[in-house]
């Protein structure tokens, strides 16, 4: 395929995607291969993917992700990081991946709120209540946080502190990692789960709770207000070279005349 083909063949491709997302529901994430290109994937497949476009449609479980949590929400990860003997940056990071700090959040296997527990985990690490009680208190901060910061400080302590095993456990449960030979298991989920957290993880780097200003990007100021009311390009990896490659990728070169 000659590159101008290759070239209107991928900006063709990306622009039906992005306009199919919002009844997609989904992110898209893009990597470049050696010829420069681009595939498209909903999952960060390796360590290649980048970010291209953050789905924000309402009703999707990805729309409900938020950059950076309430000054509420970063109260409540904080006091239970240091109730527990956790990094913040490791609550904040888990908290992005399961609800986007999305305190409402329910996933379509039952898991409720900010650290997404099901109903069985929460009564266990310390949420009162049966039933309908029960499941209107996994809906309040505070005991959604401590229990979710509870049962991630028991992982720690049965994994030896290994936290890719933390991880895969608290996305698949104990007995999956079990049966995996105490690895983490082959399910790609999983995997993701565990490779995308590890990759926002900063030991150390989110402690403040009294600056609820979200972090500067090199976005330009006119796709970085985006977040807010519509989808969000690039705002979230910050990488001008990704982002002048992306461009080049789509860019359709005129033939030259003979």
């Amino acid at each position: 395929m000659s590159s101008l083909l290759a070239r209107t063949s991928c900006w063709l491709g990306a622009a039906l995607l992005l306009h199919a997302v919002p009844a997609w529901a989904a992110d898209v994430y893009v990597s470049f291969d050696a010829d420069g290109i681009a595939r498209f994937a909903p999952t960060a497949i390796d360590d290649s993917y980048r970010l291209l476009f953050r789905d924000m449609s309402s009703g999707a479980r990805g729309a409900r992700r938020s950059a950076e949590p309430t000054p509420e929400i970063r109260k409540a990860l904080q006091l239970a990081a240091d109730r527990h003997k956790l990094d913040y940056g490791l609550l904040h990071a888990v908290a992005e991946a399961e609800s986007g700090f999305d305190t409402e959040a329910v996933s379509p296997k039952g898991a409720v709120g900010l650290m997404q527990l099901m109903p069985a985990t929460a009564s266990q690490y310390g949420v009162p209540g049966s039933h309908a009680t029960l499941q209107s208190n996994l809906r309040k901060l505070d005991l959604n946080v401590d229990a979710g910061s509870r049962y991630l400080r028991a992982l720690m302590d049965r994994y030896d502190g290994n936290l890719e095993l933390t991880l895969a456990a608290y996305n698949a449960g104990e007995g999956a990692v079990q049966r995996a030979g105490n690895r983490i298991p082959d399910y790609e989920e999983t995997r993701n789960y565990v490779r995308r957290i590890m990759a926002a993880y900063r030991p150390g780097a989110l402690t403040s709770v009294a600056s609820s200003a979200p972090p500067v990007t090199s976005a330009p100021p006119a796709i970085a207000a985006n977040q807010s009311t519509g989808p969000a390009m690039w705002t979230l990896q910050g990488n001008t070279k990704e982002v002048r490659q992306f461009e080049q990728g789509f860019m359709v070169v005129p033939p030259r005349k003979r």
